[in-house]
């Protein structure tokens, strides 16, 4: 009966086996509860009798941790905390991404510009762990778990980005695992959660993934590939499965596929063998994300004004061949082919591109992480695109879309032989776990960043302005 981190047991997404949660539910269909919430991205943390939370309030600027009654909705109890400053986030953000941990006795409360608040079920503060505030844009959203009954919570500030494991009695660090330039798995942007086989943890950092001893607290082994590092992997007995997302990293939605001179060709209008920012078009787009419409910034035209601030050297508004040849140069690294991979999770020291078992370049998903169905990998990425991979040969067995279109942020959830996939807009599709075909399309009207939740035979999602409770009646 617990749910005890994000995405469940290992960050997995699969639910307990004996979860049966309802296929057709909407806000009057098979309605346990709804129960008004403060906006957040964290997921449903279940304890017994109770589900715990986090929110932001804007008109207080404070952090809030919520208890909430499982059979009623009614919430417990709520406490809330403040930071002393914050930074404007991306409007599609949240100050209360991480998802509250528990080991059964407490549960844990983390908030990226503050730090760590414990509390016992009741509500009682019992500690509080602080830290310098991320202070950066796009926000924190890696949540903390527990490892050998110690909390493992990811601090993210540039200039402080480490890994610390704090005693749960009392808060105090018990170890400290710090990121310095010169390190292999340096990144001011830790955005996942960790997994972990037996002693190893696996961490997904910008444009890397590691490998590491938590016994020796070390790194055993690392990859680099072009990633954002925003997706948490999941793992089996054998492999390692992840969605290595970058801006650029898709040709399909890559402005910059012709060379200086065929973009002379279209644009130069006065022949002056320059590409003037006056005569390059709004619709000549450097990168987009063309599923995702709703949602602001998701694409930067070849015009902008940032890219010549950027990469145009002489102040002219126009890129001469040189400019253009050293801007392609520097963007290099982000116009690699991303991609949903495999790699075994054995391995040592820096480990090549050929341990890669297989990768999948088409429809990778920016946010949400893949899910094993059996013997498959399932991932959904914005537009309801998805793709199932034989997760033994890396061959494509389904490919298409589910008819929910539309941003997606939450992780999909595998609950009694369903997947459970949700929309930004607020469409919760519901997938056969044995032909991936399309059994349920419920429309709830709200914003959905959280991800679903499944224990026994209730369904939880979390929108922008609910917690709904589903259960067939």
């Amino acid at each position: 009966m617990y749910w005890l981190q994000f995405r469940g047991p290992n960050a997995s997404g699969i639910a307990p086996q004996n979860a049966d949660p309802p296929i057709y539910f909407s806000a009057d269909a098979n309605l346990l509860w709804k129960t008004e919430i403060l906006p957040g991205y964290s997921s449903p943390c279940i304890v017994n009798d109770r589900i715990f939370l986090t929110g932001y309030n804007k008109e207080d600027s404070l952090f809030y941790t919520f208890a909430i009654n499982r059979k009623s909705g009614e919430i417990v109890w709520a406490d809330s905390v403040k930071a002393d400053a914050l930074i404007e986030l991306h409007s599609v953000n949240s100050y209360a991404n991480p998802t509250i941990v528990s080991d059964g006795k407490k549960i844990y409360s983390a908030f990226s510009e503050y730090g760590m608040v414990a509390y016992d079920l009741e509500g009682n503060r019992a500690w509080e762990y602080r830290h310098k505030p991320i202070g950066w844009y796009f926000g924190g959203s890696c949540s903390p778990i527990i490892y050998d009954s110690t909390i493992v919570l990811i601090v993210n500030p540039d200039e402080d980005c480490r890994i610390v494991g704090l005693d749960p009695e009392s808060g105090d660090s018990v170890w400290n695992i710090r990121a310095e330039k010169q390190d292999v798995w340096y990144s001011f942007a830790i955005r996942a959660t960790p997994v972990i086989r037996n002693d190893l943890m696996i961490l997904h950092f910008s444009s890397c993934l590691v490998a590491y001893d938590m016994v020796k607290r070390e790194p055993v082994w690392w990859m680099h590939f072009p990633s954002s590092g925003i997706a948490t992997p999941v793992i089996d007995d054998d492999n390692i499965y992840v969605n290595a997302w970058v801006q650029m990293g898709e040709k399909s939605v890559n402005g910059l596929k012709y060379s200086f001179e065929e973009f002379l060709g279209f644009y130069d209008i006065n022949q002056n063998r320059k590409l003037e920012q006056s005569e390059i078009p709004d619709s000549m787009m450097m990168f987009q994300r063309p599923e995702s419409p709703e949602l602001p910034r998701t694409s930067r035209r070849m015009n902008d004004d940032v890219w010549f601030e950027w990469f145009e050297e002489n102040l002219d508004m126009a890129f001469d061949g040189e400019e253009w040849e050293a801007m392609l140069e520097f963007l290099a690294p982000y116009m690699e082919d991303h991609g949903m991979l495999a790699l075994p999770l054995n391995g040592k020291g820096e480990r090549p591109s050929t341990d890669i078992l297989w990768k999948i370049t088409d429809d990778t998903p920016e946010v949400p992480s893949p899910l094993l169905v059996g013997d498959y990998v399932l991932f959904v990425k914005s537009g309801g695109i998805v793709t199932v991979i034989n997760r033994n040969t890396g061959e494509i067995v389904k490919h298409g879309r589910i008819g929910a279109p539309g941003a997606y942020l939450s992780y999909p959830m595998l609950a009694g032989n369903r997947i459970y996939t949700c929309s930004y807009n607020g469409t919760v599709s519901v997938l056969s776990g044995d032909d991936f075909s399309t059994l349920a399309t419920n429309k709830l009207k709200e914003k959905i960043g959280a991800s679903p939740v499944a224990v026994d035979d209730v369904l939880y999602i979390r929108t922008d302005k609910h917690l709904y409770a589903f259960r067939n009646q």
